[in-house]
This record gives C-alpha cells, structure tokens and sequence, in this order.
C-alpha cells in the first residue's frame, strides 16, 4: 500500500513517526510524500491541549472525507481511546504502534530513524513522566519515565555522525530528569553526565537540547552546557512566573529555580537564548500572578516564548478546579505574553548584530545558529557549518 503520515505534537512524536514509517517500509509497503497520493494515512495525535487534539480530529476528518483508509495512533487514542474509537466509522484506532504495525503486516525495525538529511537529528533519551503536575496529560499518555541507557545513546549519535548527521537534539518528555530513578527525584538527575559522555566519546558536532525543568539542572549539566559543541540555548519548562500559580501547578519548582538557571547559563554562555513554556490563564490565577508572570519574561529577557492558553483536560486535577477563567481571559493573557515574546525576541537578535556566529545550513538558504537565529547563508551546502555575521541583512525574521 502507499500511505503518508500525518505528525501533529513534539519532537517525541516526530521520532514516533518515524519508526513506523521504517517498519512499514521494511514490510514492503510504499511511504509517500503527497497525502494526496496515499492509499491509508496515519495521524499521529496530539492532546496536549484541547486545541491540538480538536486539530488532531480535523485532520481524520479531512483523510476520510478525500476517501483515503485512515488509522490513528499517537497521544489522542491513549488519553481518551473510548472517545476516539467511537470514530470506528471513520478511521482504525490503534492503542499502540505495535497493534498498527501487526494490522498492516509489519513488525517493529532495529535502528528505525535512519536520517534524511545532512543536518539534525532528534535522539528520545527519555520516555514517561512521574510527575503529577495539575493540568498534564502527558504522563497518562506516555507512561513512567525511563531513560535510555547511556551506551545505547552514545552508539545512536556514533552512527548518525557516521551518516553525515552535524547535530543531534535530545529529546524526551521529561528530558532534563534523564538518569533519575523516577522523575519526582531532581537532585538524582544526570543529564550532564550524558551530555560529557557524548562530548568525550562521539564526533557530533552539535549536541542541541530540547525543553528543561529548571529543577533538574544540577552542577554538572551547567559544567557540560558550557561546551562550545552544545548548542548556548535553553528552553526551560517554566509555565508561570508566579509562585502561586506554580504551586497550584504542582510543578516541583518555584520561581527561584527558573532564575537560578537562567543566570548560570548566561554565567557560562552569555550571549545563550533562552526559551520557555508558558501557560497563561490557569485556574485561579488572578492579575497580579499573571503581572509576575509578565516582570519575570521581562526580568529574564527569554529569547523566544511558547505560550499556551490554559486548556482544561479530561483525567486532569487542574479540570475539576472550581476557579475557572473564562475562556476569553485566557487568550487574552495568551496573546499578551505572545506580544511581549515577539518583542524580545526583536530585542535579542538586535543584540546579537555585529557578533560572528556559527550556522548549520539548511537546504533552503537559512539555517540556525547555537543559540537560535534563523540566519541566511546564501550558497551553503546542506550540513555545512558557515561562520555568518548576525545583522539585519542576515537575519530571517519569524
């Protein structure tokens, strides 16, 4: 058969996808790249927020509707799989991969993520959660947190280097509580570990990381970001500015962590991005702990915003809170944080004009430099790294 897939969500996803499309590959099946083109689709679901999974929904929907055989797999049937397999009429539900590899004749490949590119690669260090943060489906989705061995990590970024790979990204759900025995423990955490391991035994270029909890990054993560190979930006999973609200959350951190590590890294790198999750709108979450959340972007300077308007889900403790915003409250805080995101982010480009920076070019002119700006580099070969001058005339705007 001749299928496409359709990828919604993280990069934890992105490599789910992946693998299925290896195995049916392997079991002689044909991946295309046109949907339009495509006997059977497979939507990779997100439920992360409700937004995603209605997402999610529309693109079953849009599948069907053009006559194609739909199966689903992904974070939507595991959150709410009686939901979706009441859609029997529309698409084949699938619990897990295994099930749809074992329908369309397939079994699951060793080493599925064979690279496509001469550019990055993601590499899942860690699956599941412990955690009970209050508005989190994730962790009834992706299961307990396990980390990969050591070993096994390192083999994977020997071999993408053999394949011409220039950087890896670690990924996972919980990332940055890679090595602890469950993710509730921070001070077990050993991230820094992997990252040295990968330094001292690997000829990766680049090593980039995905989304932190700030209360994981111990001495020794800060002692191994301080590499010129990994790449000076930070994406902390922040949510909030508001001690309040965080505790509401049950994020395991305060304010203080989130500081704590935005200062160490510019001790280390000043001239890092940093990122950060944030959730605007959260039950109970009045002005001033909105106004905290405002004073500590501002305070921090984060280079780039993911922001996110509170999002009530099924199996959650923060959907059964009494003190629901109203959905409009929400937005509005959502896209007042998105504003002041987009105008730091013009604010660290421009302090970054006159620096020389190293990009890894990409197959369409641009590519990112360590700290997260989107560059051009007129006649670069994909993969190549090219030192550039950051200025107006090189920059490409978000």
């Amino acid at each position: 058969m001749r299928f496409f897939v359709r990828t919604l969500g993280c990069k934890v996803n992105w490599l789910d996808s992946a693998r299925i499309s290896a195995a049916l590959c392997s079991a002689g099946h044909q991946a295309v790249s046109d949907e339009a083109e495509a006997e059977v689709v497979v939507v990779n679901s997100c439920a992360v927020t409700a937004e995603a999974e209605r997402k999610s929904r529309q693109h079953v929907n849009a599948a069907a509707r053009a006559g194609r055989r739909v199966a689903v797999i992904g974070c939507g049937p595991r959150v709410d799989g009686e939901r979706w397999h009441q859609r029997g009429d529309t698409a084949l539900v699938f619990a897990s991969e295994e099930r749809l590899l074992a329908h369309f004749g397939a079994r699951p490949v060793a080493n599925p993520v064979a690279p496509g590119t001469r550019t990055r690669l993601p590499l899942a260090v860690q699956g599941g959660c412990d955690d009970r943060c209050a508005f989190c489906v994730t962790r009834i989705a992706r299961g307990s947190h396990h980390s990969q061995p050591l070993a096994a990590v390192v083999e994977q970024a020997r071999r993408a280097a053999e394949l011409g790979v220039r950087e890896i990204v670690l990924t996972g759900i919980n990332l940055a509580a890679w090595g602890c025995e469950n993710t509730r423990q921070p001070g077990a955490a050993r991230l820094g570990e992997l990252i040295a391991a990968l330094l001292r035994q690997t000829p990766i270029p680049r090593i980039r990381l995905s989304s932190l909890g700030p209360q994981y990054l111990n001495d020794a993560f800060f002692d191994a970001f301080a590499d010129p190979r990994v790449c000076d930006h930070l994406h902390l999973s922040a949510q909030s500015g508001s001690a309040a609200v965080l505790e509401r959350m049950r994020r395991g951190h305060g304010v203080e962590e989130i500081r704590r590590a935005a200062r160490r890294v510019r001790a280390r790198r000043p001239h890092a991005g940093l990122a950060a999750d944030l959730i605007a709108g959260f039950p109970g979450e009045r002005e001033h702990d909105f106004a905290a959340t405002e004073a500590l972007v501002e305070e921090i300077a984060f280079a780039k915003l993911h922001v996110f308007p509170f999002s009530p889900r099924q199996g959650t403790a923060a959907a059964l809170l009494s003190d629901q915003l109203p959905v409009a409250v929400r937005k509005a805080r959502a896209a007042r944080l998105r504003r002041q995101g987009e105008r730091l982010r013009r604010a660290f480009a421009a302090g970054q004009f006159g620096r020389e920076v190293v990009v890894l070019a990409e197959r369409n002119g641009t590519g990112l430099s360590g700290n997260y700006l989107r560059l051009r580099v007129p006649g670069a070969s994909e993969g190549e790294l090219r030192t550039v001058s950051v200025s107006k005339a090189s920059l490409v705007a978000d």
